[in-house]
């Protein structure tokens, strides 16, 4: 623990790793904190694959507990290993479909999975949360720009519009800005226009939004 909070990780690591192999065969509370500590070690250490097996170790031990299972479906998408985050964000899923932390874990996978080219993957994701009722601005605004990176411009805004009608306000900006960059691609520059005064009236215009409606 000392190696630790000194920022030693790969000393610590060896360490909880030598208090493991003195410990009792039988998994109890002393093991356990050993295991989470290795495993934030590790994580501090940068390797992402050996914290991410730690804790599934404490997911088999320690009640299948779904914080492990978070934790691991982060872990892999650090270590872009996308298809074991993919593999454990289905099983957080179906346990805890509106979870908050589900829909955090959709929102870092969907954005992981969309930089590395894969972006049909992401929308089925995000279309499996909302078919499931998770309603969340975020995740309508992530599926409209993978459609407007792909050209269906229809599509993108019936995601958008669909995006705005949950009232999410920590996303509406965003919104608006996508709905009008779609708008202006469909060369419909009045409703664009509409769109753009809206956001300006609701969040103010810089001078990149001032030229937008200049323009």
């Amino acid at each position: 623990i000392e190696q630790l909070d000194a920022g030693n990780y790969e000393a610590a690591i060896e360490a909880f790793e030598g208090a493991l192999s003195l410990s009792s065969k039988v998994v109890g509370e002393f093991e356990l904190d050993i295991l989470k500590y290795r495993a934030e070690a590790e994580y501090k250490a940068g390797d992402y694959k050996a914290a991410a097996y730690t804790y599934d170790v404490l997911m088999q031990v320690d009640q299948g507990r779904n914080e492990y299972r978070t934790r691991i479906c982060r872990l892999h998408i650090l270590a872009g290993q996308l298809d074991d985050a993919a593999e454990e964000y289905k099983k957080l899923y179906e346990a805890a479909p509106k979870d908050g932390e589900t829909i955090q874990i959709l929102l870092s996978l969907g954005q992981a999975l969309t930089e590395q080219g894969r972006s049909d993957q992401a929308i089925e994701l995000y279309q499996q949360a909302v078919n499931g009722g998770m309603e969340n601005g975020e995740i309508y605004n992530r599926m409209a720009v993978c459609q407007l990176e792909a050209g269906d411009l229809d599509l993108a805004i019936k995601y958008l519009e669909q995006g705005v009608e949950t009232g999410d306000q920590s996303v509406m900006a965003s919104l608006f800005l996508n709905q009008a960059a779609a708008y202006e691609k469909k060369l419909d520059f009045q409703r664009a226009l509409s769109i753009l005064q809206q956001y300006a009236a609701a969040y103010g215009a810089d001078e990149e939004i001032q030229k937008e409606i200049d323009f």
